[in-house]
């Protein structure tokens, strides 16, 4: 970089962040830069002569220009620079001396491509996020902390949106989404994504404890096929064709995709069991279901697709003498996968084998908590929504553990007849 650019870059950069560019500047302070072994350290070298008469050069020339002030150490004019400062009446022709965009321009431009964006967006979080992104540029003379700082990842960034708010709730596999919208099938993955989640956990999908790979399912864009896995008396409606899951005693598989065709025709159970991991699925089916058991493999929180195939399942029991069952990790996951289930599909949805019971039943095959953990912990104690685990959480701070579902598989005799037999365990 030369000496006029190091200079002009250096006091342009301070005046855009200063008072005086965002008009609010109470006294007229001036923005200067000063000269010093840390900011110019060839120039106070004492062996490049050179080097100093060419930067003595270049801010005479500038002080020419009225574009700078200069001020020289005392009893060393023209030979020791001390510090030049911007002249506030100049920035115009500090910006043309280097070829550098004015950051008003640069301004101006973002806040066009986004108002073009907005206009095209109908989908309420991302306009009011655009919207927000509108008033920090006009308002606060300022690019929000948001949107990427470069113009190709900002347009991609925009056509993401736009790709999100066209595409609706149709579910589609993130390259897909890359190659549809941005033209690129790793421009999502490379450019992309890291913003959008920042977005959205600000905008949108607001909870905290939301992993990214959640925030994702729940905008339908997903890495894999998500997939039902399920043992038990289904008869389910597909274009028309009926099938019956009930011979297929180690588990079925339904891709999501078919969410909204499939039609429940019937279910023969009297207790419908989730369960969270897919060891505990296969160990129950391999061990034999009773034929009133409906068994559905979770695979932790569930996307919309997956909700949506649970809901026609819990609904068209409703009116039978059907119970729900979670069997969850003993631990926060598990919890909070619990509550969101029973929160948003099913609200008689019960847990088996999370309990203080189990816990101590366990107690040789649990894991230790560390103090971040047992934060976390602590936070949902204080949830009254959580209510039906505060004393297994007490428990588990008392004790210091957690413990994993598979665990309890090592019990030989676990029994899958035994679960959710009786209704009076419901809690």
């Amino acid at each position: 970089m030369d000496d006029k650019s190091l200079l002009l870059n250096d006091l342009l950069s301070k005046y855009e962040n200063s008072a005086h560019f965002h008009g609010v500047a109470r006294v007229n302070r001036r923005i200067f830069f000063t000269f010093n072994k840390k900011t110019v350290p060839a120039y106070f070298a004492g062996d490049r002569p050179q080097v100093k008469e060419a930067l003595h050069q270049t801010v005479k020339e500038l002080e020419k220009q009225g574009i700078l002030a200069v001020e020289w150490i005392p009893g060393e004019k023209n030979n020791l620079l001390k510090r030049v400062s911007l002249n506030l009446n100049k920035t115009e022709e500090a910006y043309a001396a280097i070829g550098r965009t004015p950051r008003l321009d640069q301004l101006a431009e973002v806040n066009r491509l986004v108002e073009d964006a907005a206009s095209r967006i109908k989908t309420h979080w991302i306009r009011e996020f655009l919207l927000y992104c509108q008033d920090e540029i006009t308002q606060q003379l300022t690019l929000p902390a948001l949107l990427p700082k470069e113009r190709p990842e900002l347009e991609l960034l925009l056509k993401a949106l736009k790709g999100l708010d066209e595409k609706g709730d149709e579910d589609i596999l993130e390259r897909v989404f890359s190659i549809r919208y941005l033209g690129g099938s790793k421009l999502y993955a490379k450019k992309v994504k890291t913003s959008l989640i920042a977005i959205v956990r600000c905008f949108f999908l607001t909870d905290s404890e939301l992993s990214d790979e959640d925030i994702l399912y729940e905008l339908g864009i997903i890495k894999t096929t998500e997939e039902l896995l399920l043992s038990g008396p289904l008869v389910i409606d597909l274009g028309g064709g009926q099938i019956d899951l009930s011979p297929f005693a180690f588990g079925a598989v339904l891709d999501t995709q078919a969410a909204h065709e499939l039609k429940i025709v019937d279910v023969q159970a009297k207790r419908v069991l989730l369960v969270e991991n897919k060891t505990n699925f296969h160990y129950l089916t391999r061990k034999g279901l009773p034929p009133d058991m409906l068994l559905i493999y979770l695979g932790g929180f569930p996307g919309p697709r997956k909700r949506l195939l649970l809901a026609k399942i819990y609904d068209f029991c409703r009116s039978q003498q059907v119970s729900f069952w979670h069997w969850g990790d003993i631990d926060w996951g598990g919890f909070r996968i619990f509550m969101f289930l029973r929160e948003n599909v099913m609200p008689s949805l019960c847990p088996v084998y999370m309990d203080e019971k189990t816990l101590l039943a366990c107690r040789d095959m649990t894991e230790n908590i560390n103090p971040s953990y047992r934060s976390k912990l602590i936070k949902l104690r204080e949830n009254p929504k959580y209510a039906c685990f505060f004393g297994l959480i007490d428990l588990m701070l008392e004790l210091n553990i957690k413990l994993e579902q598979e665990a309890i598989l090592a019990d030989k005799n676990l029994n899958p007849a035994d679960i959710g037999a009786d209704c009076a365990q419901k809690s």
